[in-house]
């Protein structure tokens, strides 16, 4: 079986598109990139950190969010980690570049120039947007994953990205698991024949349930984006949130995305007022008819693990987000938790998120080639194929689901904390959900 690394082979409807040699973007005569944070969560709020400590010639020049308390707490607390640790000249974000609201993100790009950088690490409904007017105005893009909830922004997201390459901007992808030392080195031994050729790939994610907090008296918009994980529309839902890591993972070992998936899933015990789920399993199908598998479960009391499995014809591997060290081991028992491995990987273990971010600094310091866009889109596409099938309780195939025009929030660019709302609950308080049989790709 081939094995060789050709990410976005899927029967012709996912090409790769072309990385072109990137620009000299250092962003002033004193040679200071300034930085703009678009999103201030937990992630945002990592990502500026990573990027300040990857270059020490930095200086977080802009912050914003839809909420002013996100966006001014943010700015707080990093003014004052920075200052703890000598560092205070990497913080020039005064009161009037504190944005908030819907607006923010074209606010705080403005205040950038081009060659600059900007971090876009908002729920990812919000993505393709900002990426698209970030192209526009000629920066360089760190883009949080996933990269949509949907198909069409998907697209948007790859129109934006060709138009990247045309300028040779750099843009990396928060995919960090690329780039864990241990991970590369075992997907490498994986494709050079360590367990033999792969038959067939595992994926996991099983752990106690998501929960609501009380927020008062607040509109259905500010709910549901204080609880994005909680809702198909800022999320993507838990398959395309929660298991995005480790399906690319598994697609990267195989060398090719699926081209159909089909799958069950939804609420058996779940009573919260949400749209989580809190089971769900899809099988994916590649082209040569191997299969991968992949178990979401968000229930307490229940089995829990977090980990990628592997067979292949001598051997299996355990790898992925929630393994730190990955095996392999010459049965077909791969478990993180076993000792007896015939094979570990050597390399250190490291912070991956801090090396994405050093890498892509790098590239904009070196002028060297980076657009990470085409993998970010593949390993988005993954989840969401397997969310239309678990949905619809269909086989759907990479085609079809490459065709969908189906939109979470078609006025995403005019939504507003005024209404109309995208999401909206009935009178009980209780959300919709797919129904397999019923609900279309």
């Amino acid at each position: 079986m081939n094995t060789r690394r050709n990410f976005l082979k899927t029967a012709g409807i996912l090409a790769a598109g072309t990385m072109l040699a990137a620009p000299k973007v250092h962003a002033a005569e004193d040679n200071t990139l300034r930085i703009a944070v678009i999103g201030c969560g937990g992630r945002g709020n990592g990502a500026v950190r990573q990027a300040l400590n990857a270059d020490a010639n930095t200086v977080l020049w802009a912050v914003a969010d839809a909420f002013k308390d996100k966006a001014e707490g943010s700015a707080k607390a990093i003014k004052a980690d920075l200052e703890n640790k000598d560092k205070g000249k990497q913080f020039n974000v005064p009161p009037e570049r504190t944005f908030a609201g819907f607006d923010a993100y074209k606010k705080a790009i403005g205040t950038l120039r081009p060659g600059d950088v900007v971090l876009l690490t908002t729920p990812p409904p919000f993505r393709a947007l900002h990426f698209t007017y970030a192209v526009e105005k000629n920066l360089n893009i760190f883009a949080e994953k996933p990269l949509a909830v949907d198909i069409p922004n998907l697209k948007l997201f790859r129109e934006s990205n060709k138009k990247a390459a045309e300028k040779k901007l750099k843009v990396a992808i928060g995919l960090n698991n690329r780039h864990y030392f241990r991970t590369e080195e075992t997907i490498k031994k994986i494709q050079d024949g360590g367990i033999g050729d792969i038959t067939s790939l595992w994926v996991y994610r099983m752990h106690p349930t998501h929960q609501l907090h009380n927020l008062g008296n607040v509109s259905p918009l500010e709910f549901q984006l204080r609880h994005i994980f909680n809702f198909n529309w800022t999320s993507g839902g838990f398959i395309v949130d929660a298991l995005i890591h480790n399906l690319d993972v598994c697609t990267w070992a195989i060398g090719q995305l699926p081209v159909a998936a089909q799958g069950q899933g939804g609420r058996l015990i779940r009573q919260a007022k949400d749209q989580m789920l809190d089971h769900a399993a899809v099988e994916y199908r590649f082209a040569d008819g191997r299969r991968m598998m992949m178990f979401a479960q968000t229930m307490d009391n229940t089995y829990s693990t977090f980990q990628s499995l592997i067979h292949g014809t001598k051997g299996s591997a355990v790898v992925g987000e929630g393994v730190g060290d990955p095996k392999i081991f010459g049965d077909w028992n791969a478990d993180r938790q076993r000792r007896d491995a015939v094979w570990t990987a050597a390399a250190p273990g490291n912070d991956s998120y801090q090396t994405e971010h050093d890498l892509f600094f790098k590239a904009i310091r070196d002028n060297q080639d980076w657009n990470e866009g085409e993998r970010g889109i593949g390993a988005t596409f993954t989840p969401i194929l397997g969310r239309m099938a678990m949905e619809t309780g269909q086989m759907v195939s990479a085609e079809q689901a490459w065709n969908s025009t189906f939109e979470y929030v078609p006025n995403l660019a005019n939504l507003s904390f005024d209404g109309p709302f995208p999401l909206v609950p009935d009178a009980g308080g209780n959300y919709p959900q797919a129904v397999p049989g019923k609900t279309q790709v």
